[in-house]
């Protein structure tokens, strides 16, 4: 005999659901729009984690607990299921409560996967996002969508822009959007040679930001940022800002912790003017590979090193 929970009191409904497993409380979201709206007041803030990926003829949708980590489902059979609109795809993971959703299609594909992300980032909206534009994704459309989520209040923990070219004014406003809403960015989007980034009063301030083409960074901009990871094109600054910039790290002056730097004109017979004055412990070298030590004022080790053209510091955890 099947459990009648729908005709269960509203209240009673709401106190079950946080006790579902993941998977149920998917599948109960889909059944109709009042199971949705129950599942919408019902899970508490910030116990689901939601990845959302963005395709040229798709969409992807994900679900899992918060701290789980994300497990492929590809090898799981397909479940299809029509929604209002649409036949979605599900899997389940095996061994986690791993849901994953995907559509794709030919027509009308961006005003469907438009349904479908507000339907889905509605119904789990207490839930962190973390979302993905992949290349393909026509530039104004990746746009709309970060609007909406940003005019919401959706948490969003992380934002991987991944088109191949933005415009100055997408990038700016990329940048100052993830920075107003707290949002972690990585990029690999390539824009063009002039743009001039415009950084908030105060400067930038990233838990983490990844930028692989970087020529247009001022590393003033970002002293207010945590992670700092700047991979391709850095732009030429001398030895003596890096040691400035380190000094500022070791006397608490900036809230960089941690940060990769590609710098192509930056030589090894540099690292000790970079290093200077940062510690009484020698510099460590194995083969092309050398390394400092040094404690901030507050105690914390920590490890700069350099290898390969990239100027790297790290909390030392040995």
């Amino acid at each position: 005999m099947s459990f009648p929970l729908p005709r269960l009191p509203l209240l009673a409904i709401r106190e079950m659901i946080p006790s579902m497993d993941t998977r149920e409380i998917f599948l109960f979201s889909l059944l109709s729009k009042k199971s949705q709206n129950l599942v919408m007041s019902s899970i508490p803030k910030n116990s689901l984690s939601a990845k959302v990926t963005f395709k040229k003829n798709g969409f992807l949708f994900e679900l899992m607990p918060k701290g789980v980590r994300n497990q492929a489902a590809n090898n799981r059979p397909v479940v299809p299921y029509r929604t209002e609109n649409e036949t979605i795809f599900m899997r389940f993971g095996s061994y986690s409560p791993h849901v994953q959703c995907y559509w794709t299609g030919t027509f009308e594909i961006e005003e469907s996967i438009r349904k479908l992300f507000y339907r889905f980032s509605k119904t789990f909206k207490n839930s962190k996002f973390y979302m993905k534009f992949e290349d393909g994704t026509r530039e104004e459309f990746a746009m709309k969508i970060l609007r909406f989520t940003w005019e919401n209040g959706f948490p969003m923990d992380e934002i991987e822009f991944c088109l191949k070219y933005a415009s100055p004014e997408t990038f700016q406003e990329l940048l100052n959007g993830c920075n107003e809403h707290h949002t972690s960015l990585e990029t690999n989007s390539k824009i063009p040679e002039e743009f001039k980034c415009t950084p908030p009063a105060g400067g930038y301030k990233f838990e983490s930001l990844s930028v692989d083409y970087a020529p247009w960074v001022n590393l003033d901009d970002f002293l207010q940022c945590r992670k700092l990871f700047f991979v391709i094109e850095f732009p030429d600054v001398t030895p003596e800002y890096l040691n400035g910039l380190l000094k500022q790290i070791v006397n608490l002056e900036c809230k960089i912790e941690r940060f990769t730097f590609g710098m192509q004109f930056i030589k090894p017979s540099y690292f000790p003017e970079i290093v200077r004055g940062l510690s009484d412990s020698a510099i460590q070298q194995n083969g092309n590979w050398q390394g400092l030590q040094f404690a901030r004022k507050d105690g914390l080790k920590m490890l700069v090193t350099f290898c390969n053209n990239h100027l790297e510091l790290d909390e030392d955890y040995l």
